[in-house]
Formats: structure tokens, C-alpha cells, sequence
């Protein structure tokens, strides 16, 4: 028991050290609340390269990424398949997993159009799990091991 409880102190002075360690600069913050002014229940999380902030917009669940200069990355909405662009529904719809259960759709919206793209976790059984990611155009071109 008193081994649990040193493990636990120990995570847990690790991991509030290592947000003093890579604060988020107030740059980064700044950038955020003009791209997003309405984003509620932030939680930041700072990184040696980049800065993540997980919020709730208008009832969606979002991620948005930046670097330590401010320069914005890249954000995740999750949604549902219906919201999905027909050529991604018809991509997916023609792919070797539209029988899997789907578990989680995101749609990854980057500084250059071309290279948005939209991930669909899908699951056969508990230890069989995807991630398949669909660029605009509806072509599936990544298919990951998902955990």
C-alpha cells in the first residue's frame, strides 16, 4: 500500500512539474480567444513544441493545437456521421470497414484546405480497432491501430 500511494505522489509531482516546465505563452492564449471568443471550459496543455486547448463551442467537443510562436496547427470537431461531407459517407460507405461499429468521428481542419482531413474510429471487437483517415476528396489513405 505505501508503495500505491508513492506512485501516486510521484505522478502526480510530475505532472505539475512538467506544466511549470512548458507553460503556455500568453501569445499562444491570445491567438486562441480571437480565433475562438466563445470556446468554454478550457484546459490547456503545454509542450516542448506545441500548445493543445481542449474546449466545448457551441455543444461541440473541439482540440485546436499551436505552436510556441502562436501559429495555429490544426483543430478537431467531433461530429456525427450525417455532418460528414458526402464523399467521405460514400468513401467510408466503400471501404472494407463500413461494417465495423464506429466509435468516434473527428474532421481535422488545418491552415491549408487541401490537407483538412477527417478521422473515423471504428471498431470489429474489443482488441480489433481503427483509425482510418479519409482526406476532403473521400479517399481513405491511412489506416492506424487504435487503442
Amino acid at each position: 500500500m505505501r508503495y500505491l500511494v508513492f506512485f501516486v505522489f510521484l505522478f502526480l509531482s510530475l505532472s505539475l512539474r512538467a506544466q511549470q516546465l512548458f507553460p503556455v505563452p500568453d501569445l499562444v492564449k491570445q491567438v486562441f480567444d480571437k480565433q475562438y471568443p466563445d470556446a468554454e471550459n478550457l484546459k490547456w496543455s503545454g509542450g516542448l513544441d506545441n500548445h493543445t486547448v481542449r474546449f466545448t463551442l457551441h455543444d461541440k467537443q473541439m482540440k485546436t493545437v499551436y505552436t510556441k510562436e502562436g501559429l495555429w496547427v490544426s483543430t478537431e470537431v467531433q461530429m456525427k456521421m450525417e455532418e460528414l461531407p458526402k464523399v467521405v459517407q460514400d468513401g467510408f460507405a466503400n471501404s472494407k470497414y463500413k461494417d465495423w461499429q464506429t466509435k468516434d468521428i473527428l474532421e481535422v481542419t488545418k491552415p491549408r484546405i487541401e490537407a483538412n482531413e477527417y478521422k473515423i474510429i471504428v471498431q470489429k471487437s474489443v482488441l480489433n480497432k481503427k483509425l482510418l483517415v479519409f482526406d476532403a476528396k473521400g479517399r481513405l489513405y491511412e489506416e492506424l491501430i487504435s487503442l
